[in-house]
């Protein structure tokens, strides 16, 4: 099912099943786990994520819980790494040109791009997928790493970069690979990265 299920749905299936399979969009709390006539006695997670499930409330149901680590690390990097090649190389506006019906024929300099070949990524934060992405990029173009994070990670090959300025301004493309909350600037939050990473002057790509 693709779609996320109700919290009167989930009530109905934590009543009947002996293992359920929720998804991220699944948010299963205190009222949907601690409910009369409870069966479930397995949570098996579908991804790597439990943000959407109260562990505690499980643990007080006597309710278990899996998930998946490490299953979506390299298709997550290589996801990111599409996304680099689509900014570059302006694949993106290519396609809605054409699907458009607006493209008149070859140019020579038209919807050029830029190479990622040599340039340098920032990396914010250097957990699985993080690794993942480094390894991809340095193997296809040649890229350097550079990264911040709460400490230096001895068994990573990049540079640690002791500040998000200093990063910003060395590389040629940021990938961030840290909380959402932190990323965007949620209410907890004082400040979005996204925000911060707008005001720095990132490294340019054509330097």
């Amino acid at each position: 099912m693709d779609t996320a299920l109700s919290r009167d749905a989930l009530q109905v299936l934590i009543r009947s099943v002996d293992i359920l399979c929720p998804a991220v969009s699944d948010r299963l709390d205190e009222s949907v786990l601690n409910i009369v006539g409870r069966r479930v006695r397995l949570l098996a997670n579908y991804g790597a994520g439990t943000d959407h499930i109260d562990l505690e409330a499980a643990r007080r149901a006597g309710i278990m819980v899996s998930n998946t680590p490490d299953v979506l690390t390299e298709a997550t990097a290589e996801l990111a790494l599409t996304l680099m090649l689509m900014v570059a190389r302006r694949t993106s506006e290519g396609e809605r040109e054409l699907r458009s019906g607006r493209w008149s024929g070859w140019r020579p300099t038209h919807m050029m791009g830029t190479s990622l070949q040599g340039r340098t990524l920032g990396l914010v934060e250097c957990g699985r997928i993080a690794r993942a992405l480094a390894r991809m990029a340095v193997a296809a173009f040649g890229m350097t790493i550079v990264y911040h994070a709460r400490r230096p990670a001895g068994d990573f090959e990049g540079a640690f970069v002791a500040d998000l300025d200093t990063l910003l301004a060395r590389a040629n493309v940021v990938s961030l690979h840290c909380p959402g909350c932190l990323a965007l600037g949620r209410p907890s939050e004082s400040a979005g990265l996204v925000d911060q990473m707008a005001r720095a002057s990132i490294g340019r790509c054509d330097r």
